[in-house]
């Protein structure tokens, strides 16, 4: 007797079938952190995230993502991190921290923070058909400049004052005010990011009260809480209130002036063309002087090269050790004390510990860089400002304008823009000259020094591009050279003290260390 098959019964076990290999699966939540993760500009971020219950995330798919799901910020897949999955622009940045993997914790690293990298993440784990995702929102924050405040007098006696300070994000508040408290609005504000995203701030105000002495301008970062703040003191009025007296003698002047005009105009217009020949005469002289003063310095030229040793991982250095670029992308090089691993800098080979010395660098039309000499022991990991203090003596080319490296970043209103730049370096004399070789006028010398140790040319590249930073050769700086003066000082001898004297300079890492094959440079005669 043949037995009816029960649909209800057939249908649970189908329905056991199905659901039979999910049994034996663990069911997860992913948890980001409650509040955003806040990292300063050039610095290391982590993004993490956990599951709960904590779960080993060792053979999960781990992905952290911005808008869409791919390509990914960083990919963890077959035990690996899958490079090829990864945005151009967070390769050899982003890194997992896997040390907590095996109880479910896991965050993405991502070096060298730059302003675009802002916003919010998605963390996504998975295993088999569970899985689950959650956000972490990264804010960025940078500390800008010290203010630098200029002061001009206007016709009609009030002060203009304005405050400039670069490197801020996200926009900061600036303020005037006294040592009082009483506050002051700016006339004007301007606040501009640059190529990087970092604000440059420039805010005017007008006195026009005689008795205010002191004004100071503070620019706040609000996210980070922390300000920075320069002042001025206020000269005395220029145009002071005149007493009745004061006006009856000025009169008195302007009319004996208007009497005598007549007398003496006659004479003047003898001694006019006598007058206008001194003075072409004399501005001849002057840059006459001048020149011969920098061509004076090129007969002390030294052949300097690049030091790989020293380079920041970002910076890649030609074969021929003579130009440098700056590249997103990042070396694997070898730990090395003597190499800069924050600041994109990179040193010469050559260490002076006395005497003269001069080289040239190719700076071309390219933009962000700073050159000049430091001290070899100078601090090459970290931020620390690179000042006199500090052990750098430098001028740089940032966003617009020129400045000198002093501890308030000395403006430099150049004529023309330099295409080479000279330098010159005078140990004893404790002087340090830098020279537009476009038309051979000095940029700016530092204050009378006093040197100690060694002291190496430095080069710093704040921005990438193409175009590199070259140093000139020794043939191409004293081609056409003429010195019609002192011509004992030929005889002098130049004292240098290489780098690895008595051994062969260091081989690099072929295998780490990109060098690429030199090319002329573009702006050279």
């Amino acid at each position: 007797m043949a037995v009816s098959p029960n649909p209800l019964l057939e249908c649970l076990l189908t329905l056991a079938l199905l659901w039979l290999p999910q049994l034996g699966a663990a069911y997860f939540d992913v948890v980001g952190p409650p509040e955003p993760i806040l990292a300063m500009v050039g610095a290391d971020a982590e993004l993490p995230c956990h599951l709960s219950p904590n779960l080993s995330a060792e053979h999960m798919e781990l992905r952290w993502s911005r808008q869409a799901p791919s390509p990914a910020v960083l990919l963890y897949q077959d035990l690996q991190v899958q490079e090829g999955e990864q945005m151009p622009k967070y390769r050899g940045r982003a890194t997992l921290v896997q040390d907590d993997l095996s109880v479910g914790r896991a965050a993405v690293r991502i070096s060298g923070v730059r302003v675009s990298d802002e916003g919010e993440y998605r963390c996504f784990f998975r295993e088999n058909r569970n899985y689950g995702e959650a956000s972490v929102h990264l804010r960025v924050a940078a500390l800008g400049s010290d203010p630098h405040i200029s002061m001009e007098v206007q016709e009609n006696g009030e002060i203009l004052l304005q405050c400039t300070s670069v490197g801020w994000y996200p926009q900061p508040q600036v303020q005037w005010r006294t040592p009082s408290g009483e506050k002051f609005p700016c006339i004007s504000e301007c606040m501009n990011p640059d190529e990087e995203g970092l604000f440059t701030v420039a805010a005017s105000m007008i006195i026009r009260d005689n008795s205010i002495k002191n004004v100071s301008c503070c620019i706040q970062n609000v996210l980070l809480g922390q300000e920075k703040e320069a002042g001025i003191s206020i000269p005395a009025p220029f145009y002071p209130r005149l007493a009745p007296w004061m006006v009856v003698v000025a009169v008195s002047l302007v009319v004996l002036g208007l009497l005598t005009i007549g007398s003496i105009f006659f004479i003047w217009r003898l001694y006019k063309e006598r007058a206008r020949e001194r003075r072409s005469e004399f501005s001849s002289k002057e840059k006459l002087l001048e020149e011969l003063k920098w061509k004076k310095a090129t007969l002390h030229a030294v052949d300097v090269t690049l030091d790989p040793d020293t380079a920041h991982p970002h910076l890649f250095l030609y074969e021929d050790s003579k130009s440098v670029r700056l590249e997103d992308s990042r070396q694997k090089l070898p730990e090395n004390p003597a190499r800069f691993d924050s600041w994109p800098c990179v040193l010469g080979r050559e260490a002076f510990t006395s005497g003269r010395h001069y080289w040239e660098v190719e700076v071309g039309d390219r933009t962000d860089w700073a050159i000049g000499v430091c001290r070899e022991d100078v601090t090459k990991k970290g931020f620390d400002p690179m000042t006199p203090d500090n052990g750098f003596w430098a001028v740089e080319l940032y966003g617009n304008g020129y400045w000198a490296l002093t501890p308030l970043r000395t403006p430099l209103p150049l004529a023309a823009p330099p295409r080479r730049v000279g330098i010159f370096l005078d140990y004893e004399a404790g002087d340090i000259s830098f020279y537009n070789m476009t038309d051979g006028s000095l940029i700016y010398t530092f204050p009378s020094l006093s040197f100690s140790g060694s002291l190496r040319p430095f080069f710093c590249l704040w921005s990438c591009g193409k175009k590199p930073l070259t140093i000139c050769s020794v043939a191409d700086r004293l081609e056409g050279v003429t010195v019609v003066a002192e011509v004992q000082d030929l005889s002098q001898d130049i004292p240098l003290t290489p780098v690895g004297e008595d051994s062969a300079p260091a081989e690099v890492d072929t295998l780490h260390f990109k060098l690429i094959p030199p090319q002329p440079s573009p702006g050279a005669p």
